[in-house]
């Protein structure tokens, strides 16, 4: 199957479009198949990964069971997100949560480590303001 050029998919039917796109996912599919582990890990890390420093606390930081463990989670994020203040509230998704509380009923009530429980009401209240 031959992929068509973007400009000739808007004016074509759409079972045509359909069909593309089955072909892409099945070359992503197969990508991801045939790659090693690592590679698989960052590719999906990219695609579904955090897109800033509170969204990687929370991805991060739930199931923390140690001080020293949360200072860790919080030097990755850091390291890989310095700057706190660039972030944009989050679109919506099945999968996340919809406010403020959602966010603190999903991620902090199960914690019970005081600097994890910080952190996520912390990136709860940035990313979902009340």
């Amino acid at each position: 199957m031959t992929l068509r050029p973007f400009d000739t998919i808007l004016k074509g039917d759409v079972h045509q479009m359909k069909s593309d796109m089955k072909a892409i996912l099945i070359a992503l599919a197969a990508l991801l198949a045939i790659t090693t582990n690592p590679v698989r890990a960052g590719i999906l890390d990219w695609l579904f990964g955090p897109d800033n420093y509170w969204e990687c606390i929370l991805d991060r930081m739930p199931g923390t069971l140690t001080y020293g463990g949360s200072m860790e989670v919080i030097t990755r994020c850091t390291q890989e997100f310095p700057d706190k203040t660039a972030y944009q509230l989050p679109r919506r998704s099945i999968f996340k949560p919809k406010d403020f509380g959602q966010c603190l009923k999903k991620y902090w009530k199960s914690e019970r480590e005081p600097l994890a429980q910080q952190s996520i009401y912390q990136a709860c209240y940035f990313l979902y303001p009340p």
